[in-house]
């Protein structure tokens, strides 16, 4: 599975790491931590969750779970964030 990120009908907003959506294809806002921001930005329909949690770990510096990354594209998806 390689999660692409929906981009049309949105408009975002970056601060500090954090990403603020508006949904104006479903009238919503959605807050995306910087975790989950780094997840939704990966997702370009070229990355597997577990080639996500790599590359996030390697910038951080730390061990990152694939599981957070499961996590992370199921919110995105709840939120209707992906393709």
């Amino acid at each position: 599975m390689k999660p692409k990120a929906r981009r049309d009908n949105l408009k975002v907003k970056q601060d500090t790491g954090e990403l603020f959506i508006e949904d104006v294809l479903n009238a919503k806002y959605i807050h995306l931590n910087p975790t989950s921001a780094y997840v939704w930005e990966k997702c370009d329909g070229n990355h597997e969750p577990v080639e996500i949690a790599l590359e996030m770990g390697k910038e951080l510096g730390v061990t990152v779970s694939e599981s957070v990354v499961y996590m992370t594209i199921e919110k995105l998806s709840r939120e209707k964030l992906l393709i």
